[in-house]
């Protein structure tokens, strides 16, 4: 199957993905470990849905090259970086440049 993404679909990615980095963010502040997990899983899981379907519809190579980079970052590197909580600010940095970029991202 290829079909591209219509803007539609885009807005309601980025809307969906923005719910999701205000989720974990907002679990990261309360300090309450289960949600923040949580909250990381349904994160990560989204984005790794999102990067499989790339291969269903077209994507530019320079959309799935960006892609590529955040869905690395969520998928393999989130997932052990939230285990401890040291890392939890540098987190907050890297999900609020997520955000910023998600604003700038058509």
């Amino acid at each position: 199957m290829n079909s591209s993404l219509d803007e539609t679909k885009i807005n309601e990615i980025k809307t969906q993905l923005g719910n999701l980095t205000n989720n974990l963010l907002i679990a990261i502040e309360s300090g309450d470990r289960p949600k923040v997990l949580a909250a990381q899983n349904a994160f990560t899981g989204t984005i790794a849905s999102l990067w499989t379907a790339t291969d269903e519809v077209g994507v530019d190579r320079r959309t799935k090259a960006i892609l590529r980079l955040v869905a690395g970052w969520a998928i393999n590197e989130l997932p052990k970086q939230i285990e401890d909580t040291a890392n939890d600010e540098k987190i907050r940095k890297e999900l609020k440049l997520f955000q910023r970029s998600l604003m700038v991202f058509n």
